[in-house]
């Protein structure tokens, strides 16, 4: 009897053993650049800082962000750069509708509408970041560059708005706005 004891634990160690060494778990799908950054848009927190790496990161849907006290920070306007040149879906690049918003160092280029649009938001600070497109001033190209609308106590600095087909920089029907050592070229207007 004594010697039964034995055998069983040891057939059940065995056991237990061998149901642990299951089939792996197979391995979550990698997420591009483009679903990581939607998804960290959807997920943040107030207060989160959502960082762009260096380098050109291609967008193929706009992007929006309706959390407050966000910011988008970038390594430099001419590191950072969030490329737009294959968009197949959304009307605008990036689309803010965000209170105490803070947008820093990147580039948003070659948007199928406007390139960044702030709607119906309060306290945004737009520094350094540059919208363009690439390809010269078109009629195709995006109606604005920056484009803070309906919103107010806006702070636009540092920052470079190229070749919309409209107005680079645009602030009508919004109210308390600061532009300050910023560029509008080759756009229709301002």
């Amino acid at each position: 009897m004594h010697k039964l004891k034995p055998q069983l634990i040891t057939t059940f160690g065995i056991c237990s053993l061998l149901l642990a060494c299951g089939p792996e778990q197979p391995a979550m799908p990698e997420l591009s650049f483009e679903e990581s950054l939607q998804q960290q848009l959807i997920l943040a927190l107030p207060g989160e800082v959502i960082e762009i790496p260096t380098g050109v990161h291609e967008i193929t849907r706009s992007l929006s962000l309706d959390v407050a006290g966000v910011t988008i920070r970038g390594a430099g306007m001419d590191r950072s750069i969030l490329s737009f040149k294959n968009q197949i879906q959304g009307a605008e690049g990036l689309l803010i509708t965000a209170d105490d918003f803070v947008i820093e160092d990147l580039a948003i280029e070659d948007t199928v509408g406007d390139a960044l649009k702030i709607n119906d938001s309060t306290n945004v600070t737009i520094r350094r970041v540059r919208t363009e497109w690439t390809g010269g001033a078109l009629t195709s190209n995006g109606a604005y560059g920056i484009y803070p609308v309906q919103s107010r106590n806006i702070l636009i600095e540092g920052s470079v708005a190229i070749g919309a087909s409209d107005a680079g920089i645009y602030v009508g029907q919004s109210t308390q706005i600061i532009v300050r050592n910023s560029r509008a070229e080759y756009n229709v207007a301002g």
